[in-house]
């Protein structure tokens, strides 16, 4: 009998251990997965639960080496279909690439969910995992060979694709959201050049379309405001978007914890409040730098940018009321990026031929979710993702040739 199909003495068997950590962690995060209610869920006791599994870490170790080996086969299936077709061009790379994406969604939502919470958790804990570098190791290969029709880009390509699921999993049922995934996707299959503008200005009117009528913001008006929104800050950026009540606002403002409902009301007015002072801050440090003609660089203010915005889009899966947040920052990818800081981010100097809002898109979609992986796996973030970027301009230097 396989390891995966046997039962504890309490007649639970490891897939089922697996399942209900999996859903716990979905719907709760990592903070949620704790032995007692993972007991609970499962009518077994504690100790079955540790006898079956041991302790918790190595609970996690083995439920992420089984997720891993069941998103093997989701990209075993559609690695299978593209070498029987074979597509020699970036439209049907693209094709392809949007239909597995758009099956990672829905058949395997589950998967997507677990390996994008698992990275924002060691990006937050900065505890490398061997068994997550595998996963995303493969992960990326796929990815790059879908869409790129080689392995070689597969830490843009998983960047990318990590960045994107975080927003497609609260928001892809919005039409205007789906045609502008599909659009970036196929700008980035085709290296970023855009080929006579394609796809430049149907993505200029999705942004437009995008953009919300009338999003409550409680902004900071007074110094005890600024103070709870800046605390939700910290704690989101730190701990994570789970993190941010009003009771862990509060012992950090050093206030009652009924003056943040007075002035936020509900989490979710809380944890706006702390992402729009993550961006203020972020775009006061790059207003700076600009000023002052120096190239904007990996600051912890950038980083703080880089989780908050990635963390609400993930949060918004379990929060229903941030999802018009969530799209409102997927619409807003790239608007911080300009021709000028290409070079800075490992591109070569021809790489603002064409520029656009299109390719500042899907440059920024790239770069966070690379920032994000980079963190997960504690190596230095500028290198990674200015490899990923030189790597990109190489392939296009290739099929120029």
């Amino acid at each position: 009998m396989d390891v995966h199909d046997s039962v504890s003495r309490e007649g639970i068997g490891q897939d089922a251990i697996v399942d209900a950590a999996i859903q716990i962690i979905v719907h709760s995060g990592f903070a949620g997965l704790t032995l007692r209610p993972l007991a609970s869920s499962l009518h077994v006791s504690v100790a079955a639960i540790s006898a079956r599994m041991g302790t918790k870490d190595e609970l996690i170790d083995r439920v992420v080496d089984i997720a891993a080996q069941r998103d093997q086969l989701f990209f075993d299936k559609w690695s299978a279909l593209g070498a029987r077709i074979m597509p020699d061009d970036s439209t049907v790379r693209a094709a392809l690439a949007d239909l597995a994406f758009r099956d990672w969604m829905t058949t395997g939502r589950q998967q997507a969910i677990f390996l994008i919470e698992l990275v924002h958790h060691h990006a937050l804990q900065k505890t490398p995992s061997r068994i997550l570098d595998q996963w995303l190791a493969r992960a990326g290969a796929f990815w790059s060979d879908l869409v790129f029709g080689s392995p070689t880009l597969a830490d843009l390509a998983l960047g990318y694709v990590l960045d994107e699921a975080g927003f497609a999993l609260g928001a892809n049922d919005e039409p205007a959201y789906a045609a502008l995934r599909v659009l970036c996707l196929q700008r980035l299959a085709d290296g970023l050049r855009p080929r006579g503008g394609a796809g430049g200005m149907a993505i200029e009117r999705l942004i437009a379309l995008l953009e919300p009528d009338d999003l409550s913001i409680a902004m900071p008006d007074d110094p005890k405001r600024q103070r709870i929104a800046d605390s939700a800050a910290r704690i989101s950026v730190s701990r994570g978007m789970d993190a941010v009540t009003h009771r862990s606002v509060a012992l950090a403002a050093g206030v009652p914890a009924s003056t943040v409902v007075y002035h936020f009301g509900g989490r979710a007015a809380l944890v706006v409040a702390g992402l729009h002072a993550v961006i203020a801050r972020f775009h006061g440090t790059r207003d700076r730098a600009r000023a002052d003609r120096t190239a904007p660089g990996d600051d912890a203010e950038a980083r703080d940018l880089v989780k908050a915005t990635s963390m609400i889009a993930l949060a918004s899966v379990r929060e229903p009321s941030l999802r018009p947040y969530a799209l409102d920052m997927r619409r807003r990818r790239g608007e911080n990026i300009r021709a000028a800081d290409l070079v800075t981010l490992g591109f070569g100097s021809r790489a603002d031929a064409g520029f656009d809002r299109a390719t500042a898109q899907v440059i920024s979609i790239a770069l966070f979710g690379m920032r994000m992986v980079a963190m997960s796996r504690n190596l230095p973030e500028d290198t990674y993702y200015r490899s990923a970027f030189a790597a990109l301009d190489a392939w296009n230097d290739e099929r120029a040739d």
